[in-house]
């Protein structure tokens, strides 16, 4: 996933309503059910638009969380400052933020397209922590997938733990102890 902060608002509303639609169909449908034409319909967009953007709908759920992670960089302060991933606040702020598109991350869950989720977070972790952070890979790799996993079973659970407790968890988990 390739990340831009720079992003045409029209462009982006556009893209929004395919992810939405797709996201619409899923709630009716198997991910290999569906059809361009039913999307672009409940999207409101012509099929040169959708084609404009994507070569499939996986392309599409791929770049609507590119959407949802360019904001979380914004408002995490990770464009400025990629060093915040692990503090304990904006552990927090992780899970609050994401929270904001649960549904979004459940449903691929839910529909076994959780690649997208994991591929998506182990790339945004390649291309814009490690880079930064003198860290290994697979430390990288355990903490994106510790974290996402840790969402989706807060989220799955109906959110019983506040956000502050569960991000607690998670950043003794990854903090208390030097693995090397």
């Amino acid at each position: 996933m390739k990340i831009k902060t720079d992003l045409n608002s029209r462009t982006v509303s556009t893209r929004i309503a395919i992810g939405n639609a797709i996201l619409d169909e899923l709630e009716q449908n198997e991910f290999d059910k569906i059809k361009v034409a039913h999307v672009i319909k409940r999207a409101g967009v012509s099929r040169m638009s959708f084609y404009r953007y994507y070569e499939n709908l996986y392309d599409a759920l791929c770049d609507y969380l590119n959407i949802i992670v360019n904001g979380y960089m914004i408002e995490g302060g990770e464009v400025n400052d990629p060093g915040v991933y692990m503090q304990l606040d904006h552990i927090e702020f992780s899970l609050n933020y994401f929270d904001r598109y649960s549904h979004y991350f459940l449903t691929l869950n839910r529909h076994g397209l959780y690649t997208i989720l994991i591929d998506a977070v182990n790339e945004y972790m390649m291309k814009n922590i490690l880079p930064q952070k003198k860290l290994h890979m697979y430390e990288l790799y355990a903490y994106a997938g510790g974290l996402l996993n840790s969402f989706l079973k807060w989220e799955e659970d109906g959110k019983k733990e506040s956000a502050h407790n569960v991000a607690l968890m998670i950043y003794r988990l990854f903090n208390h102890t030097d693995f090397r």
